[in-house]
C-alpha cells in the first residue's frame, strides 16, 4: 500500500478509528482517524499520513471502463469510500496515480500494455494517521 503525506486541516471527527473530515487543499476528505482528531480543535493544521486501501470487488471491465474523463482525483461514494480516478504508472505491482495519492495493487497484472490506462478504483476506505 503506498502512503501519501498531505497537509490538512482538521475539521471534525466521531473519535480514534471512526469517521473524521479533514480538508486538503479545496477538497474534503471523509478518512479514518487513526490521527487523535479528538484530541484536536477544529481548524488545526496537521501533517498526514493517507493510506487508501483498495477494495477487492471491482471487476476488471468496471476498472477501465470508470474514467472515461481521464482524470486523477477522488470521488466519495460514502462514508470513507472512495472512487479513485488516475493512471496507471507501473504494473506489478500495479501503481495508479490519483493525483493526491498513489493507490498501489488496486488490482494485479504484469501486462505493460495497461501503463498509460485511464481507470477507476473502488477505495474501501481511506486511513488517515500522523506523518
Amino acid at each position: 500500500m503506498t502512503a501519501s503525506i498531505v497537509a490538512a486541516t482538521f475539521i471534525a471527527t466521531e473519535g480514534d478509528c471512526l469517521e473524521a473530515v479533514i480538508e486538503v487543499g479545496d477538497q474534503r476528505l471523509h478518512v479514518m482517524d487513526e490521527f487523535g482528531g479528538g484530541q484536536m480543535a477544529a481548524g488545526t493544521q496537521v501533517q498526514l499520513e493517507l493510506s487508501p486501501m483498495p477494495s477487492e470487488r471491482d471487476d476488471w471491465d468496471a476498472i477501465f471502463r470508470a474514467n472515461p474523463g481521464r482524470e486523477k482525483r477522488l470521488l466519495r461514494l460514502d462514508g470513507w469510500r472512495y472512487l479513485a480516478l488516475g493512471v496507471v504508472t507501473q504494473v506489478d505491482p500495479v501503481i495508479c496515480d490519483c493525483g493526491l495519492l498513489q493507490v498501489e495493487d488496486a488490482f494485479h497484472t504484469r501486462d505493460v500494455r495497461c501503463v498509460g490506462a485511464y481507470v477507476g478504483v473502488t477505495l474501501a476506505r481511506l486511513d488517515a494517521c500522523l506523518a
